[in-house]
């Protein structure tokens, strides 16, 4: 087994502030073919308003669907750390 680093966001990268109606962004997809699965963490800091957080998977880069695992979106709240154990079923992942 091989432990890897990958980065879908900078610690750093503001996706909170005024918008006219609900914003979406999702990371680009990372064939995940060749990995049986990620823990990872994810962080938001003290921002207002907010933040459900997607854990997205695909067959062809097209049609996107929750994992079994993760059915739902979670909510994050001001200054929370989460962490993710995720197994891949499907070639691409992404989150939204």
């Amino acid at each position: 087994m091989v432990d890897g680093k990958i980065v879908f966001l900078p610690r750093f990268t503001a996706l909170v502030g005024a918008q006219t109606g609900p914003a979406t962004f999702t990371t680009q997809p990372l064939d995940v073919s060749r990995q049986g699965g990620a823990q990872f963490q994810v962080w938001r800091g003290p921002s207002s308003g907010t933040v459900k957080l997607f854990l997205e998977e695909s067959l062809d880069g097209e049609t996107w669907v929750l994992g079994p695992s993760t059915p739902t979106g979670y909510d994050l709240n001001a200054n929370e750390t989460r962490f993710f154990s995720y197994g891949f079923r499907l070639r691409w992942f992404r989150l939204r």
